[in-house]
């Protein structure tokens, strides 16, 4: 006779999402950001918090410039919720699935599928929370300090600023840096590369962001022109979906050819890797569809050698990045530090996860409640 099998002890009452609350605070930048596409003076971002009927919370947020935008998104993730109130939040593929269906009649991107990524992110922090362990370990990962990059280096800025701005992250320890490309003149963009590399030397990674500002045959022209300068990636060298203009210029230049992080979901990135047109992949957790669709990605990139690096979102992302193989750097931007009671430091350049179970965020209403707007 076989010896009797132990069995775990039912569940008595599975947990259930109650209620999703919302709220929209503006942050404030020290001062404004200008690219090719945006005039930036603050960020208007959509806090979610997700209840579960023990009590138990899990949050994300969406960002975006301008309020009336906000709203939207705020709306969105309204509507969505009311159709996983009553659920069990552990059931995240399930409720990703439920959730892509509801999202088909105004379409699987924009506005819907980030509200959908803060339902998802909100869900995995709760159910990481559920049973105590941070969202690296339950995503099967390793704690351990990763690379991270500092972002900036605006093109609104003069010459003298960004070479400070970049010496001042050196001085933090940061040993990669991004800054932006796509100015008027491509002799400006060659003056203002060759002194940002002079100014970091040649040891320090050195990326730049084109926010979509250039056709293709200025970016190839540009390219050949600025890859002296020994650079990480061009981001974003053309319009995110021009991805004939995206594969000419991937297949045209040595330098590494980084997009996605305006593209939506696995379908987004099965058409940039399926079509040459990015060397590295840069899923956005908000426009990607939360923690399970990036998690999608990341495999998918992988299973076609190619690395993933994270767009903003750094206090998710070093999760993510914690729990696959082909992770290269973390994007740092700590516009949204003031969100939480204790923001994720910066440790020598590098960024940790959190120990503490789900992300490890809890939102600093005291702070915020004089940032609101809804």
């Amino acid at each position: 006779m076989s010896p009797a099998v132990a069995r775990p002890a039912p569940l008595t009452s599975p947990p259930r999402i109650a209620r999703v609350d919302t709220a929209i605070v503006r942050l404030p930048l020290e001062r404004p950001v200008i690219t090719p596409l945006h005039h930036i003076l603050a960020v208007d971002t959509v806090a979610v918090t997700l209840h579960a009927d023990d009590g138990t919370r899990g949050v994300a947020w969406l960002w975006c410039f301008g309020e009336a935008r906000a709203r939207v998104l705020e709306a969105a993730v309204r509507d969505l919720a009311a159709f996983v109130v009553g659920a069990d939040p552990r059931e995240t593929a399930t409720l990703w699935a439920k959730l892509f269906r509801e999202s088909n009649f105004l379409g699987r991107a924009g506005a819907t599928m980030i509200a959908q990524s803060a339902l998802d992110t909100a869900c995995w922090d709760v159910k990481a929370r559920l049973v105590g362990e941070p969202l690296w370990r339950l995503l099967g990962g390793s704690r351990r300090p990763l690379p991270a990059y500092a972002g900036g280096l605006f093109l609104n800025d003069p010459l003298d600023v960004i070479l400070a701005e970049a010496r001042g992250y050196l001085a933090q320890g940061f040993r990669a840096i991004k800054m932006r490309a796509g100015a008027a003149r491509l002799a400006d963009d060659v003056e203002r590369v060759g002194a940002v590399r002079d100014a970091i030397g040649p040891d320090v990674a050195l990326m730049i962001d084109v926010v979509q500002g250039w056709t293709a045959d200025q970016a190839i022209r540009a390219g050949r022109e600025l890859a002296r300068f020994d650079l990480g990636w061009i981001e974003d060298p053309v319009a995110f979906d021009d991805h004939g203009g995206l594969a000419k210029v991937a297949a045209a230049l040595d330098v590494p050819v980084c997009a996605g992080e305006n593209d939506y979901g696995l379908t987004g990135f099965a058409r940039l890797i399926g079509g040459g047109c990015i060397d590295i992949a840069m899923p956005d957790l908000q426009r990607v569809g939360g923690v399970s669709e990036w998690m999608r990605v990341a495999a998918l990139a992988d299973a076609s050698r190619l690395p993933v690096t994270p767009h903003v979102f750094h206090e998710v992302s070093v999760h993510l990045a914690s729990a696959v193989p082909n992770a290269t750097l973390i994007e740092h931007v700590p516009w949204w530090d003031r969100l939480w009671v204790e923001p994720l430091p910066v440790v020598d350049g590098t960024l940790t996860a959190p120990d503490r179970p789900g992300l490890g965020l809890a939102f600093d209403w005291d702070a915020l409640d004089a940032l609101r707007l809804s």
